[in-house]
């Protein structure tokens, strides 16, 4: 009905009544939709409706419906309560915007905007590498505890067996310095090989004493 709602506004005084009777097919029997269409383009200019809508008021004014009002559509709802939203959040947070939205029957924009209002953020999960129960907490805990508790000479101690590893190089160049004058010239040295000869020492010991190196 844009084309009606055009002619109003450009003048108030336009009657209604004119445009039923152009579409009325009690007054135009002879013509077809587009013929009649046609006709009143050139009556009314750029202001007059498409076939599309001329079709619609047709079948409209056949019916006996002679209102140029639109007809009044539901729709989908655009209210959300946002304890409902809240507290299907709390039942399931892994949901997307489109589930909550065909759970709501609403669209996926409300659902975004009330979640913003919400200070709500889809955000991915923390990967850690144990989830510690209650009970595994205590059970650390115990275990930490028998621990310190446990006297230093306990004979544990003398079953365990370490090893230490140290590289020792055959030559260690040393880089000295020396005083001179400004007019002096530094004396040159050969630098190191990237690859010196050397040996690793290895050694295994336990609490109590030395076992082999």
């Amino acid at each position: 009905m844009n084309g009606f709602r055009t002619l109003y506004d450009l003048d108030p005084n336009f009657d209604l009544t004119s445009v039923q009777n152009c579409y009325s097919p009690q007054n135009n029997v002879h013509l077809s939709t587009t013929m009649e269409n046609g006709e009143n383009i050139k009556a009314f200019g750029d202001s007059a409706v498409n076939e599309r809508t001329a079709r619609q008021l047709f079948q409209k004014f056949r019916s006996g419906d002679l209102s140029l009002c639109d007809e009044h559509r539901s729709g989908r709802p655009h209210s959300l309560d946002d304890e409902d939203l809240q507290a299907a959040i709390e039942e399931d947070s892994r949901l997307k915007c489109n589930e909550y939205a065909k759970q709501f029957n609403i669209s996926d924009e409300t659902i975004k905007l009330h979640l913003y209002l919400l200070g709500k953020m889809y955000r991915l999960f923390k990967g850690v590498l144990h989830i510690l129960l209650e009970v595994h907490q205590r059970q650390r805990v115990a275990l930490c505890m028998s621990l310190l508790s446990h006297p230093r000479t306990a004979s544990i101690f003398n079953l365990v067996l370490t090893s230490e590893e140290k590289w020792i190089l055959y030559d260690i160049p040393k880089h000295s310095k020396h005083w001179l004058s400004r007019q002096d010239t530094v004396p040159h040295s050969e630098k190191p090989p990237m690859r010196p000869c050397k040996i690793i020492l290895c050694i295994w010991l336990t609490g109590r004493q030395e076992v082999h190196y």
